[in-house]
């Protein structure tokens, strides 16, 4: 098992990016990347699917 609290940003970015189609790792690796966030912003749950795509990616691409 890989251990996402030893991973650097840029680690991480490249996880997700290889573990894109498997739904329980990248949303680990996305809950890791997510916990780093000093300043998080809260999204509604209600967010259309595509919608959240777009936010995930670009979150992913800022860090």
């Amino acid at each position: 098992m890989t251990d996402l609290t030893q991973m650097t940003v840029t680690e991480l970015k490249h996880y997700l990016s290889e573990n894109r189609r498997n739904d329980d790792k990248f949303s680990e690796g996305l809950t890791e990347l997510l916990k780093r966030d000093t300043n998080p912003v809260v999204y509604s749950k209600d967010i259309p699917l595509e919608e959240q795509e777009r936010i995930f990616m670009e979150k992913i691409a800022k860090h």
